[in-house]
């Protein structure tokens, strides 16, 4: 487990001090994929290089496993290390090394292996990432994505158990970012490895992350599961990250002053049932989807449909209360003229 404890990070400038964090908590479970999202300068790659102290805090304490690694002497501090892998936005990898000798680097300073463990463990990181056929490359000849997975490859050498990605995506193609999650959610899986993974991108939430933070100026401003972040988010820079995914804007073709539209939130279950016919046929309400989309979070179906009644007020207000107690979130656009 991973406590970050009412921490302060302070640099000093030559326009005085700058508060980079402020009483910033969480936690993070063993086996989880935690993301932290924020704009740049909301304080989250400085958050992110307090796990391994890579960052100092000013104030507060950062625990790992129980052990509150901003104590740690610098020798205990290297050991402690190993068992903390990290992957960049920018690759990170030495220029003029082979893609084997680039691997190899953090099994060569732990000092724990022969020539012989190390050139099977590097065969056995490239087996898993893909990429045994480059063995002997050098990184100027790799892909963008091939660079990342020797990254993670690097990163995975000295068996650790948690990960942290500092925008490991970020540099990358669509499809390609596709390929480095995928990755991701299956080290999570296979080596039950913890991922801290930090992002702008909130498509990188809701397709890997389990839990999600988000940062502004300094502060976590709301953390949730993400599949109840999105369905429910509360604060306004969240309902912003939240819509640049699911793009939830009413039609300018969705005239509302004349007719009467709801949104309905639809969570999985809720999807894989016909409750909206049924209910209507019921009510003898006629249900109009205007607008709408299906949205995967985390391997669970959200619903999120604009939805004209069209009925007798007392019917359709009837339907609406069932629809509720079935668990459809019902939320009354307005602009309707009766």
């Amino acid at each position: 487990m991973i406590e970050i404890e009412d921490v302060t990070k302070r640099f000093e400038t030559k326009k005085g001090a700058v508060e980079a964090l402020s009483n910033v908590s969480l936690s993070i479970e063993k086996g989880q994929i935690y993301g932290i999202v924020g704009y740049s300068g909301a304080g989250k790659s400085t958050l992110i290089r307090l796990i391994n102290k890579l960052e100092k805090p000013t104030a507060g304490r950062v625990m790992v496993d129980g052990e509150d690694i901003t104590k740690l002497k610098a020798q205990l501090l290297r050991k402690r290390r190993q068992n903390i892998g990290m992957i960049f936005q920018q690759f990170n990898l030495f220029k003029a090394k082979t893609v084997a000798d680039n691997i190899k680097y953090p099994l060569k300073l732990s000092k724990k292996y022969s020539k012989e463990q190390l050139d099977a463990r590097v065969d056995e990181l490239l087996q898993f990432v893909g990429l045994l056929d480059k063995k002997h490359d050098y990184p100027a000849q790799l892909s963008g994505g091939q660079k990342q997975r020797i990254g993670i490859a690097r990163a995975l050498a000295t068996e650790p158990e948690i990960l942290l990605c500092d925008e490991a995506t970020s540099a990358l193609d669509p499809e390609t970012t596709d390929e480095i999650l995928r990755l991701l959610k299956r080290i999570n899986r296979e080596l039950n490895i913890t991922i801290v993974l930090i992002t702008h991108e909130m498509e990188v939430v809701k397709t890997i992350c389990d839990e999600v933070a988000v940062m502004e100026k300094g502060r976590i401003v709301e953390q949730n599961k993400v599949f109840e972040l999105f369905t429910n988010p509360k604060h306004p820079t969240t309902k912003r990250f939240v819509h640049s995914v699911l793009n939830d804007d009413i039609p300018i073709e969705v005239d509302t002053t004349k007719r009467r539209v709801y949104r309905f939130i639809f969570n999985h279950q809720q999807i894989l049932e016909p409750v909206l016919s049924q209910i209507g046929r019921k009510y003898d309400v006629d249900f109009n989807i205007l607008y709408g989309s299906i949205t995967e979070l985390t391997d669970r179906l959200f619903g999120n449909l604009l939805i004209e009644a069209v009925g007798p007020d007392y019917q359709v207000q009837l339907a609406l209360i069932e629809l509720n107690q079935h668990g459809i979130e019902i939320k009354e656009v307005e602009g309707f003229e009766s």
